[in-house]
């Protein structure tokens, strides 16, 4: 009898590869870090007292997340929260890089296709930029712009 297709691969050397397992769908890293959450919670509640409305929060869509999504009368805000301990790493809006602004674009876009309104509405992006415990807090309002 004749050995088997394995024997014989193994007699010339030679091993079966293995085709990579896909992984499953899913974000990539892990959500929110508590510490992040907190900075959300605290940015949505100063963008309240400032006379916005809160609709949603950590959106994923479009390949990216938006931390906070904010009606200012007719204009969606599209808010990314960023959190410092202090200055040793940069300022926190220094961290909204041109790589992240293209992922806010992406994921505001799909939002808006998802959420579609009657009427035409005005896009603003915004930066809410905390930074240590005391939470001193800078409101960037149009931080940059889809263009």
């Amino acid at each position: 009898m004749s050995d088997g297709w394995k024997e014989r691969l193994a007699k010339l050397g030679l091993s079966r590869r293995r085709r990579a397992v896909p992984r499953p769908a899913g974000p990539a890293r892990a959500p929110t870090t508590p510490k992040g959450r907190n900075g959300e919670d605290e940015a949505a509640l100063f963008l309240e007292e400032h006379g916005l409305s809160v609709v949603a929060r950590n959106v994923r869509a479009g390949g990216g997340e938006i931390d906070l999504v904010a009606g200012d009368g007719g204009t969606v805000v599209f808010v990314e929260v960023k959190w410092r301990r202090d200055a040793s790493r940069g300022a926190p809006a220094e961290a909204v890089t041109a790589h992240k602004r293209r992922k806010l674009l992406s994921a505001a876009r799909a939002w808006l296709a998802e959420n579609p309104s009657g009427c035409r509405r005005e896009v603003r992006f915004d930066v809410v930029a905390i930074e240590g415990d005391a939470g001193t807090i800078d409101w960037i309002r149009g931080a940059f712009d889809a263009t």
